[in-house]
């Protein structure tokens, strides 16, 4: 499921509202997860077949659980709040959708 939430995009410093997982990595030999974001306007510019105004990875730390949908992983890790002790950051870039609200 998509994530809302405004987000400055560092090419552009233009507002995106919508957010949506367009790829997973596994690593399984560093137990690390590696999602790509495409960042919208909106659902609507998204839907109407608009490009995304920026796209980034962002390494998570943790695999999913057996039988748990790889991207679903994805989606609620990154809307997480981050920990107030940040040396284990993965990316400088990990939390940036922390607080984001998960959407169909």
């Amino acid at each position: 499921m998509p994530l809302k939430i405004n987000y400055v995009t560092p090419s552009t410093g233009a507002q995106a509202g919508y957010h949506v997982v367009t790829n997973v990595g596994i690593d399984y030999a560093m137990e690390i997860t590696t999602a790509t974001v495409s960042s919208y306007l909106s659902k609507d510019a998204k839907d109407a077949g608009k490009f995304a105004m920026y796209a980034q990875q962002i390494q998570i730390a943790g695999l999913p659980d057996k039988g748990t949908d790889a991207r679903d992983f994805a989606e609620s890790s990154l809307a997480i709040a981050a920990p107030t002790d940040v040396s284990g950051f993965t990316s400088p870039s990990r939390y940036s959708f922390a607080g984001a609200e998960i959407v169909e």
